[in-house]
């Protein structure tokens, strides 16, 4: 966790007010406090906001007026602070609805296993993908250990996430999966269903699985076979989701929105409230087997804008409206340019967590070589390899803290939005332009005027 000199220099006149006493036992106790609340928002760095309200969360509620005295000498405000102090306990213990492994700070990794699919969708990386030669069990479980330790040194967690290609295909799959119950490890797995039967769902019930993701574009059959490749997409879909639902799991339903599906969002939306599933839609990259098709499945300007309507208008609505549920917490995950200006600090802590590119915040990938992508998505930019170095070292590099930080270049760099927003997706960004750090190329904001704050 970084501190800027002016953070550092307030941290400093912060405990100078406290008594001489107590200030080498607080001292710690604040800088911990400020790392972990910023976690909170998925930063990398301490900001005024985290480190004062943190002071009142450490602090008993006896002592605090005196605590508001003290900083009252420094001019600074504290009402804010207490009452930004209180909304994000309360929010962070929203959470428990969901599972510990969407806490913010927990880091999500989208762990390539293979190469290998059942499918052939219009839309995917792994059609085009030669099928390289896959880790071993060993050599996975190498890779978490060094991730998870590494994180937990932060006070962090993993949650890996396992996919492919398609995960099922590993003989091994269980073996992994099983190894992360006994360890206590956050795991999730992303299917297209076809492989998901009674043993699998069974046994990551068993092992208290996170989630399941399971891939679901379509509400009509044979749209879904088009985008999917298979004539019974929809139906090893729907089998999948039953099954998940049977033995009690936190169902969330991918679709990639392209042009085959972009009329029926709102009817996927419905179709899968009604049966007790979270839908999660994601656009479409333009990548691999996605560029090749881009002229029939891409979206344009227009409709990344009609998409951002989409998945955001509700859920500001019911941001403002005290609703922060999983349907805001899903709905604002995503890498589409988030231009929406939170009027409060309550609207704020509901958003920040997961509002524009996450790439080096909260999701990574690791692809079946070990190497490690910024993003969930494969990029051509990797980061290191987890299975030949230290994860401290990919994490203390120039590179990944640059992404972090959302050191985003061009029109964003001077974009009001880019605290939030971050820039959009920087894989796209990158297919677009060869930098990663480019600026999103289909984001329609023009930054000729300014909020009121």
């Amino acid at each position: 966790m970084d501190w800027s000199k002016e953070m550092e220099d307030l941290y400093i006149k912060v405990t100078d007010q406290v008594p001489e006493a107590f200030r080498s036992s607080v001292k710690p106790m604040l800088r911990e406090a400020s790392e972990k609340t910023a976690r909170l928002r998925n930063s990398g760095w301490v900001e005024k906001d985290d480190l004062l309200s943190a002071l009142f969360e450490i602090t008993p509620e006896a002592f605090q007026p005196t605590v508001v005295e003290d900083l009252a000498k420094l001019g600074i405000d504290t009402e804010r602070y207490i009452n930004l102090s209180n909304i994000r306990k309360e929010y962070a213990r929203s959470w428990d609805e969901i599972s510990g492994a969407f806490l913010p700070g927990v880091y999500h990794f989208t762990m390539y296993l293979t190469d290998r699919c059942n499918q052939k969708c219009i839309h995917c990386a792994a059609e085009v993908m030669e099928k390289r030669e896959e880790l071993t069990t060993d050599q996975w479980i190498h890779i978490i250990e060094n991730v998870e330790q590494t994180l937990r040194e932060r006070g962090r967690r993993g949650c890996y996430i396992w996919f492919g290609g398609e995960p099922t295909l590993r003989k091994d799959l269980k073996d992994l999966i099983k190894y992360c119950g006994e360890k206590g490890y956050y795991q999730a797995i992303s299917t297209n269903g076809m492989l998901f039967d009674e043993e699998l769902a069974k046994l990551c019930a068993e092992v208290k699985m996170s989630h399941v993701f399971i891939s679901y574009d379509s509400t009509i059959a044979e749209r879904a076979a088009k985008i999917r490749g298979v004539p019974k997409a929809k139906e090893y879909a729907e089998k999948a989701i039953n099954l998940a639902l049977k033995y009690g799991h936190f169902v969330i339903c991918t679709a990639t929105v392209q042009q085959e599906n972009f009329e029926e969002l709102e009817t996927i939306q419905k179709e899968l409230e009604s049966i007790g599933v979270i839908p999660y839609f994601r656009a479409i990259i333009k990548q691999r087997t996605a560029e090749k098709n881009w002229k029939e499945i891409g979206l344009n300007y227009e409709e990344y804008r009609k998409f951002y309507e989409f998945k955001y208008e509700n859920v500001v609505d019911a941001i403002r409206k005290g609703e922060a549920s999983s349907l805001n917490k899903f709905y604002t995950y995503d890498m589409v340019p988030f231009m929406e200006c939170p009027i409060n600090d309550a609207e704020r802590t509901a958003l920040e967590w997961g509002v524009g590119c996450q790439a080096c915040r909260s999701v990574s990938g690791i692809d079946i070589n070990g190497d490690f992508f910024p993003c969930d998505y494969p990029s051509v930019i990797t980061l290191g390899n987890v299975l030949e170095q230290n994860f401290d070292e990919v994490m203390e590099s120039e590179m990944f803290k640059a992404i972090r930080d959302r050191k985003i270049k061009g029109k964003c760099s001077t974009c009001h939005h880019l605290d939030l927003c971050g820039g959009g997706c920087r894989v796209h960004a990158e297919n677009e332009t060869g930098d990663f750090l480019a600026p999103f190329p289909f984001c329609w904001h023009e930054d000729d005027h300014s909020h009121e704050k």
